[in-house]
């Protein structure tokens, strides 16, 4: 199918920014060398190397993992908004209310952007996947592996982070119930009419992308991301954790189970206080369990102004006392837990979401955002465990991360069935709240979505204070410029 660039954005979507060479195993750098239009053609490897990166610039859109003043991060922290883990706080402008509040229709501004935001990256990796082929020589194979290997696994990535708001249902197997559109060329043509592939034609396509992307990117001309570098860019261990999550939400439970231990494998669990902050705000020179973060620089609209605006203290929204509590002696996250700390601040009396708040001690909101990471291994590989009679092993799994987590943890034992699978959800909501995963977990599960004690009260007025299985709001409204100049974009129902 052709990348399809909507009419109204075309010169916003077909502009890639082509980012210099300079120090590239290290860092994405900030000024760019040249743009082209996206029709011209490349001329050199470098040259697709270049867009390759322009790519990679896409994710600190604030559309995607970045964030404006109240506004943005859709795969990241918004993700926390219109779930239980966030409570609006009368601090807030107002300015994802009707994001977090789930008052959102097919006009809505930030659905659009961020779909926009998303469906850019995929067009600047065709461009990569439709030159790097012309340029490929005998002397140059394993180069040209590298920037293929990374530009099909952002293509996969991208594709399904999309699917997981848009769909309705993430069933495997279904040939009814709609994905979203799965763009696999670069083209610019209103006469373009792209339809949404149904859930397994959409799957086939991901897991075909990352299984193209792992023999590439695991015979590579040089590392992918230098030794001790934040590793800016996706290598073969990120495409075992991205090919991990997709078979999670697949319920492809043995495949999720080797490919979490491939990337657990290559990347051990960090321990102790300093070194597992230092992965938010890059104080420890060792990147740890990081299998690949998006890079922020300064200006660079960072992961956290959805929920926290670092440069004055402000929080428009705040983690729900069921996770924390100011006294530290309540809640999934207790102060006798590394990530206490290092993912809160009591700031006026109430815990603030300040994990990403600045690097090097700074608060000015330029941090890292960290995709994947080998935390989500483990919990990934205990559920997948669970859920395929292993649970024991699940149970080692949970035990594991725990212990790594908690100062004189005590292992658990005996948790089987549905107190097991309840207690790798909680400890999933603990670990990665903030980080892009808590809304999908609820709705990849059919759970009701409760928010907790503070939900419409005068610390957190809300509309609504919980989502059944069946709403519609689980599943984004395709935005309403794409369905009007094409009408095989199907809307999903009831909006």
């Amino acid at each position: 199918m052709l990348s399809y660039i909507k009419k109204p954005f075309l010169i916003l979507s077909t502009a890639v920014v082509l980012m210099t060479g300079c120090s590239k195993e290290d860092v994405i750098e900030l000024v760019p060398e040249f743009t082209f239009d996206g029709i011209t053609n490349p001329s050199s490897m470098d040259q697709v190397e270049q867009v390759l990166l322009g790519a990679y610039t896409g994710f600190r859109s604030a559309d995607y993992y970045g964030s404006g003043s109240g506004t943005g991060n859709a795969w990241g922290m918004m993700n926390d908004v219109i779930s239980d883990n966030f409570y609006e706080t009368i601090e807030s402008l107002a300015n994802s209310r009707t994001m977090a509040d789930w008052l959102y229709n097919a006009e809505t501004g930030q659905i659009a952007s961020s779909y926009t935001a998303a469906y850019q990256v995929i067009s600047r990796a065709n461009i990569v996947l439709r030159d790097v082929d012309k340029f490929t020589t005998a002397t140059n194979t394993k180069m040209a592996n590298r920037i293929k290997g990374q530009a099909l696994a952002i293509r996969a990535l991208a594709h399904f982070d999309l699917f997981r708001y848009f769909a309705n249902r993430y069933d495997r197997n279904s040939t009814t119930e709609l994905a979203v559109a799965y763009m696999t060329e670069f083209a610019v043509s209103t006469a373009i009419k792209p339809t949404r592939l149904n859930n397994k034609d959409f799957y086939d396509k991901v897991l075909a992308d990352i299984s193209a992307a792992l023999p590439l990117l695991a015979d590579v001309d040089r590392a992918i991301n230098a030794p001790g570098a934040v590793r800016p860019y996706i290598d073969a261990n990120a495409a075992y954790a991205l090919q991990a999550r997709v078979y999670l939400y697949a319920g492809l439970y043995p495949e999720a189970i080797t490919a979490a231990t491939a990337a657990i494998n290559n990347r051990p669990l960090t321990t102790g206080q300093a070194a597992f902050s230092g992965l938010y705000n890059q104080t420890s020179v060792n990147a740890g369990e990081i299998i690949w973060n998006v890079q922020f620089e300064s200006n660079q609209s960072g992961p956290t102004f959805l929920a926290f605006f670092a440069t004055n203290n402000r929080s428009y929204f705040r983690p729900a006392p069921e996770v924390v509590t100011a006294t530290g002696t309540s809640g999934l996250i207790q102060s006798n837990d590394i990530r206490y700390s290092a993912y809160f601040t009591n700031i006026g009396g109430a815990p603030a979401i300040t994990k990403y708040k600045g690097k090097g001690g700074l608060s000015d909101g330029n941090a890292n955002f960290i995709v994947f990471r080998t935390g989500e291994m483990y919990l990934i590989r205990a559920e997948a465990r669970a859920l395929s009679s292993q649970e024991g092993l699940a149970l080692d799994d949970l035990n594991a991360l725990r212990a790594a987590r908690i100062d004189g943890y005590v292992p658990v034992s005996g948790l089987t069935g549905a107190a097991l699978l309840e207690a790798i959800a909680n400890e999933r909501r603990a670990e990665l709240i903030g980080e892009g995963h808590r809304f999908f977990d609820l709705k990849r599960t059919t759970r009701t979505l409760v928010r907790g004690a503070v939900c419409g009260t005068a610390t957190s007025v809300a509309g609504d204070c919980d989502l059944a299985p069946a709403d519609r709001e689980w599943a984004w409204p395709i935005p309403v410029a794409s369905t009007r100049i094409n009408p095989g974009m199907v809307q999903n129902p009831n909006y």
